[in-house]
């Protein structure tokens, strides 16, 4: 999926977005009723890959489509409010999986998997209508596509700024996260902490996701998006720095402290995937946006493999909390850069009359 990501996004900017919306739904359909029936874990995994396709496909045409169905003054009020559906699902989903599978056979939950997204289609089809189509589509030749690939590297530093050293940040971010969540808990276990620390580390950390999506939802419509971002990397850091002080320190309660500091994580969090959508949606050229978006996508999950296995050694080399330490260390670095690159070449100096 790595090395898949720059081909299928170049594949979505070269054909009619509508098409490949429709097909990535019906891949999607097609694998999970396959995973009901697959009669042996190779099948299951081959369906497996063929699903992770079809959401490459699915998602960066998402994407393509909403920046010509979405206007520039809705596209805060649009991701606030899709962040907010996203995190209730994550909060309701497992607990609606728990229900069917006492109620349903395993294999019945993959059928209303794929119920779900097929009933999805009369939307999905009527957003298609409202999408202009494209006038001429590229030809798909080997050679023809090979040679676009080949065009990633001067198409990416002819994007704007801020949005290239957006994506830098983003990728700090995500290797930070990589470096230490997969370790919370082992860390509290270690911490002779009981389970339910990490239950309400993580409603914690979606509560204050949620949070974060109402405030920019009501309440900062008028903040521009960079500003935003500037904002969610601080309160990131913040998060993290005391986060690697409370895994140095015995402090007594610090179990009831943990899950106020994740709350402020997941808030920061999640203000800076809101702002990084946005800056995508408005900076990026629409000829090359399904490229950019699966190129950036492939190269963030290299950063959360790359994490775990860098806090494992971390680990080894040092202690259980080290990794925290190091990951507070790169968000402040984040923190900083983005700090100084705003004041220096983004904001407009005031001057008096």
């Amino acid at each position: 999926m790595l090395f898949l990501g720059p081909v299928v996004g170049t594949l979505i900017d070269r054909q009619d977005v509508r098409k490949t919306l429709l097909v990535g739904a019906m891949l999607r359909i097609a694998s999970t009723i396959g995973l009901a029936f697959s009669p042996n874990f190779n099948v299951f995994l081959g369906l497996l890959v063929l699903k992770s396709i079809s959401n490459l496909i699915y998602f960066p045409s998402i994407t393509v489509a909403v920046q010509q169905l979405i206007s520039t003054d809705e596209r805060k009020s649009f991701f606030s409010s899709v962040s907010l559906l996203d995190q209730s699902s994550k909060i309701l989903a497992p607990l609606l999986a728990g229900l069917l599978t006492v109620i349903l056979l395993p294999n019945n939950i993959f059928f209303l998997s794929a119920a779900s997204v097929f009933f999805s289609l009369p939307i999905l089809v009527s957003l298609c209508a409202a999408i202009q189509p494209k006038l001429e589509c590229a030809p798909s030749k080997v050679i023809s596509l090979y040679r676009d690939i080949l065009r990633g590297f001067p198409i990416f530093k002819l994007l704007p700024f801020q949005l290239r050293v957006g994506f830098l940040y983003s990728l700090l971010t995500s290797l930070a996260l990589g470096v230490y969540d997969p370790h919370l808990a082992s860390f509290l276990a270690h911490e002779g902490l009981p389970p339910v620390v990490f239950s309400m580390i993580i409603s914690a950390t979606a509560a204050g996701a949620v949070g974060a999506a109402l405030l920019v939802k009501f309440k900062l419509k008028t903040v521009d998006e960079v500003v935003i971002r500037t904002y969610a990397l601080i309160i990131f850091s913040i998060a993290l720095l005391v986060t690697a002080t409370l895994t140095r320190l015995q402090i007594p309660g610090r179990q009831f402290l943990y899950p106020v500091v994740w709350f402020i994580n997941g808030f920061g969090y999640e203000l800076l995937i809101i702002s990084s959508s946005i800056i995508l949606q408005q900076l990026c050229p629409s000829e090359n946006i399904g490229r950019v978006s699966t190129s950036f996508r492939s190269v963030q999950i290299l950063c959360i493999i790359i994490g775990p296995i860098l806090g494992t050694a971390l680990i080894t080399a040092g202690d259980r909390a080290t990794p925290f330490v190091m990951a507070a260390c790169a968000a402040f670095f984040t923190a900083s850069m983005s700090t100084a690159v705003y004041f220096l070449y983004y904001r407009k100096p005031v001057y008096a009359p």
